[in-house]
């Protein structure tokens, strides 16, 4: 049970060799040591790593707390403390290689825990908050850690050259040893971690250059692999304490109801309840066990108050947003002069697009376990955002933070669901917990999950744009109307007063292309339906809008859309290189075979690039064969090329489940999508053949998470606009009449 802390009571004997362990914090920065684990090398020599025996790497005799992120044992073993959250992204594996790499350790004895919570082990780029979003787990900790790993190093080997009387500067390291070549010999880490505690940290260590790496760029396999495939690394769904009940809560039918009544009689008949209260998320059932507190939860009788603002239907949204986006909104990008470019235009081309709300649906529903007794708390739960989760809770406790222990378990998908800006379903448990005061681990099952809000907003995009008599774009314009997802669309209009507005307009305001008249302008629109932040954010909705507008422009233009992009990206260099480069891989220099079609996308975002291009054929009936995706990425440094390849893999089957089936409708403010019958996810049969190229780079590291999402609609429905002429306003495709066999 990895995630379990090693001083609690619980057992730890399944694997819990990457359980929590607190380590020393670093300020501002800088190297803080200490000595752990019974006075940091102890009395014992550290054995000598037999490097023809694979080791298994569980820490043996003292440990050093070398640095926030690093701890070394006697036996050579070296554990790094992981700070982002664990969401399939493989960041236990990423994370260790580029400390290792730095710290030049024995990749075979590299340990992996999950932080404690702590601002310590905060992300840099997010000012120290502890969340795992916009693919910053890479980027965000580049710096830091290596910067401490080389630090440790640099004090190994002061170590060595003070116990060896030699000038440190004659010293290598590799593979956890230092080694003294002039003298031929050579001491472990874990020797050393005793006399390098006392070493002073250096101000300013030296980090490698990108020629030295050793494991940065290569694909090592997983850490947490074997764990994960034999089943003995818990996920918050498995993880269990003693005595623990399961709840389960009846919420609102419609966003924004009210709880009028309840009749628990019946309810507690059901063998298994043993309690029900009221909690302001609903009604909350207490049972021993999951069937029991579902049985129970479905034999509440419960009276509602819906207020009209809560009974909305989707089919009516759209005339509603297009109304809005008739009117000028929020200019948030304004380059040139696009009604001097409207001027003598030979052409225009103007086109809606609607996209409906999405969930995130991760394979793991949510789900916390909370033990609170009315004035110590302790957590355990898959989260993307653990710090403010903690402090959520202890706002319904009426406890502090510190009063919470806050231990973050793996999560089976996030998509960032688990970053909840409402912070909703650690609220509902912190105020169950309260009510009943028992351990207790409260469930969601896919149905609550997937009617239960903080959707991907509902979004309008009304483009435009004007050609003259060469065909040259003369300007463009791209107008969104969407939810607000920053609480109100006052506090989202007083946000802009100090930067640039990024959830609305993302992936329009980065339009690559060069056309010298350019306006981008956006509408906020509240709404009772709860919203979030999903997978890529905006940027699915308006590189949709503008790679398949864009499309329609090369076509009315007479120009090939590939040609038509090389000329346009002049100004973007890496982003032409991903072009060529996935054109080069589809092999787009050849015509296609006989009745296929591809379309092509391209983007930017998170410091990383991406150009994917689809090849499809579609038959009289409308049956439409994905035969085969390519997609050719610069994420700058590729830590571990197998993860960068799979994140993107990944990004493609979630967005084409998005693409072809996505969509959540209300009638009469009802959820009609319940399960993955309704809210159906891309099968293996539809999956397309994937290849994804990574172009090398010697550019700092970019966020992939995200990448492989934005550019899969778009260029799927290009490629069957070339097949069938027709024009895909609206997603997802199954709506336009079109089969995926």
């Amino acid at each position: 049970m990895a995630q379990r802390n090693r001083n609690q009571e619980f057992p730890v004997e399944s694997l819990n060799r990457r359980g929590f362990l607190k380590a020393t914090a670093i300020a501002g920065g800088g190297l803080l040591v200490a000595c752990g684990g019974g006075g940091g090398g102890g009395s014992d020599p550290a054995p000598v790593v037999n490097r023809d025996a694979p080791q298994d790497p569980v820490e043996q005799g003292p440990t050093w707390d070398a640095h926030a992120f690093i701890r070394i044992a006697a036996n050579n073993v070296v554990t790094v403390i992981v700070g982002p959250s664990e969401i399939g992204q493989g960041t236990m594996t990423a994370v260790p290689m580029i400390v290792a790499d730095e710290l030049d350790a024995d990749w075979e004895l590299v340990n992996w825990e999950q932080s404690p919570v702590s601002i310590e082990y905060g992300n840099p780029a997010w000012q120290g908050i502890m969340i795992t979003a916009a693919s910053y787990s890479i980027r965000g900790y580049w710096d830091v850690l290596r910067q401490g790993a080389a630090g440790v190093r640099e004090m190994l080997v002061t170590a060595a050259a003070q116990q060896w009387g030699v000038d440190a500067a004659t010293l290598e390291t590799r593979d956890s040893f230092v080694i003294d070549p002039i003298n031929d010999r050579q001491a472990s880490y874990g020797e050393l971690a005793e006399a390098a505690a006392n070493v002073a940290p250096p101000l300013f260590p030296q980090t490698k250059s990108v020629d030295q790496y050793r494991l940065i760029g290569q694909s090592k396999q997983r850490l947490d692999g074997p764990e994960k495939t034999d089943g003995s690394l818990e996920y918050g769904f498995d993880f269990e304490i003693p005595d623990m009940r399961t709840v389960m809560v009846a919420r609102p039918p419609r966003f924004g109801d009210q709880l009028l009544n309840f009749d628990s009689t019946e309810a507690l008949k059901i063998p298994g309840v043993l309690d029900v209260k009221s909690v302001p998320a609903g009604v909350a059932v207490l049972a021993t066990d999951y069937w029991a507190a579902e049985r129970g939860r479905d034999a509440l009788e419960i009276q509602w108050i819906s207020l009209p603002t809560g009974r909305i239907n989707t089919a009516d949204m759209r005339a509603q947003y297009d109304t809005v986006n008739a009117l000028p909104g929020q200019i948030v990008r304004n380059d040139g002069l696009v009604e001097l470019g409207q001027l003598g235009a030979a052409s225009s081309l103007e086109q809606d697009y609607y996209f409906p709300y999405l969930t995130h649906a991760p394979m793991e529903p949510l789900n916390v376990v909370i033990d609170y007794d009315g004035a110590n708390c302790e957590i355990w739960c898959g989260s993307q955002w653990p710090d403010f989760d903690r402090i959520a809770a202890a706002g319904i406790l009426g406890i502090l933070p510190t009063q919470i222990k806050f231990n973050t378990l793996l999560a089976g998908g996030g998509f960032g669901r688990r970053a909840t800006l409402g912070f909703d379903y650690i609220i509902e448990a912190a105020q169950v917990a309260n009510a009943f005061r028992v351990p207790l681990k409260v469930v969601w099952t896919r149905e609550d999950d997937i009617q239960g809000g903080y959707y991907r907003p509902a979004a309008v995009c009304k483009l435009k744009a004007t050609l003259g008599s060469d065909g040259e774009i003369t300007s463009w314009q791209h107008r969104v109307a969407s939810q607000t997802i920053f609480v109100n669309p006052v506090v989202e209009t007083g946000l802009r007063l100090y930067e640039e507005e990024v959830q609305t307009t993302q992936g329009a305001v980065e339009m690559p292309y060069a056309i010298d008249n350019v306006r981008v302008d956006q509408h906020s629109i509240p709404g009772t339906v709860t919203v979030l932040w999903m997978r890529a954010v905006s940027n699915v909705v308006n590189v949709y809008a503008v790679e398949t507008f864009f499309d329609r422009l090369a076509r009315e233009a007479g120009r090939d859309p590939l040609a038509m992009r090389r000329e346009l990206l002049k100004d973007h260099p890496r982003q032409l290189a991903c072009l060529e480069a996935a054109a080069a891989a589809m092999g787009m220099d050849q015509p296609a075979p006989s009745g296929r079609h591809r379309g092509i996308a391209l983007f930017s975002s998170y410091r990383s690039y991406i150009c994917q291009i689809f090849e499809v054929s579609v038959d009289s009936e409308r049956n439409v064969t994905m035969h085969k995706v390519v997609s050719a990425v610069d994420c700058g440094i590729a830590v571990n090329p197998d993860l960068v390849k799979a994140q993107i893999e990944s990004g493609i089957v979630f967005a084409l489940s998005s693409a072809l089936f996505g969509e959540i409708t209300l009638e009469d403010g009802l959820v009609q999508q319940s399960n993955f019958h309704d809210y159906p996810v891309l099968r293996m049969y539809q999956t397309p053949e994937i290849e994804t190229v990574l172009i090398p780079s010697q550019e700092r590291p970019g966020g992939v998470g995200e990448l492989g999402v934005p550019c899969v609609a778009p260029a799927l429905a290009n490629a069957i606009s070339a097949a069938t002429g027709d024009v895909y306003d609206s997603l997802p495709l199954k709506n336009h009449g079109l089969v995926f066999a």
